[in-house]
């Protein structure tokens, strides 16, 4: 007899961390009560059915007595919430050095886990190492581990890779392969059935305006800057929203509407005070201290 408390919290942790849903667990095993049943200590699984959990989970069936014993799915959440964490506060050098101490760690063997490694190290790569290509080419890495056919639509972790591969392709100058990347990552969001993380539609929007700034189209950039700022409000959540603000107001400012340009800016300084990004408060601060000397002469 399993210890289904345990076997079932087990379960549910590692679904959390590989952002599945009981949904896409369920299919091809059972139905999605009994996930929920399972996981609820609700009801005890067959041999067969714990098997295929375990192929889909990436683990060992074993796996589930071995770590139920003990609190390290605890400890693999804890190293996942360190690297986001620093990833926005720009600390790649702290983003490193966790990947490199924990990628051959054996809580972290899955394809998911070695995928979410090196989708980072692609970032410190870019942002901390200066080598942009050898940043391109390891997100390019971290999605072929689980996306195979590049005419189907994307899971969740898929787009958050995905997205930052658009803002590389960006910041290299090719702006066609970025948007045509961002265009298939909002037409993936649209059929996910269930979305972890909504703030990726802010990372996309935030993305796509910046783009368009680059590219001289200050209006198109204006419509997807608004849209994320509409979604952040309705989200109730400053992140990006400080951006947002400021990416709207350099738009405007462009344009030569001074007044709106002023009016966003002002926005963003507010919330990047309440973050305390003073980085950004001195570049907002800058560039409206530059369009208005322009205004002004």
């Amino acid at each position: 007899m399993y210890e289904t408390v345990d076997i079932g919290r087990v379960i549910k942790d590692l679904r959390k961390s590989l952002n599945l849903s009981q949904q896409q667990l369920a299919e091809g095993i059972c139905t999605q009560a009994q996930i929920s049943k399972i996981e609820n200590s609700n009801e005890i699984p067959s041999s067969l059915i714990l098997y295929k959990i375990s192929r889909k989970l990436g683990v060992d069936m074993n796996y589930f007595f071995e770590i139920a014993e003990t609190p390290r799915l605890d400890y693999v959440r804890d190293v996942y919430q360190m690297i986001r964490y620093y990833i926005r506060e720009r600390d790649y050098q702290s983003v490193y050095h966790i990947v490199q101490k924990e990628k051959g760690n054996a809580l972290f063997q899955t394809i998911e886990h070695q995928q979410f490694f090196t989708w980072h190290e692609g970032i410190c790569q870019h942002y901390l190492f200066k080598d942009l290509q050898s940043g391109i080419d390891k997100l390019k890495l971290a999605l072929s581990m689980t996306y195979k056919d590049g005419n189907t639509l994307m899971k969740e972790r898929e787009i958050e890779i995905a997205n930052s591969l658009a803002i590389f392709y960006k910041e290299k100058g090719k702006y066609e392969q970025s948007l045509e990347l961002y265009t298939k990552l909002l037409q993936s969001m649209k059929f996910l059935e269930e979305i972890k993380d909504e703030t990726i539609y802010l990372r996309i929007y935030y993305g796509i305006g910046k783009a368009y700034t680059d590219l001289g189209d200050y209006q198109k950039s204006l419509v997807f800057c608004q849209k994320g700022i509409k979604k952040a409000l309705r989200m109730e959540t400053l992140y990006l929203l400080g951006e947002l603000y400021f990416q709207c107001g350099s738009n405007y400012y462009r344009m030569g509407d001074v007044d709106h340009g002023s009016s966003y800016i002002k926005k963003s300084i507010t919330i990047f005070r309440l973050q305390g990004k003073e980085e950004m408060i001195h570049a907002a601060q800058r560039i409206e201290a530059s369009f208005l000397e322009k205004g002004a002469s």
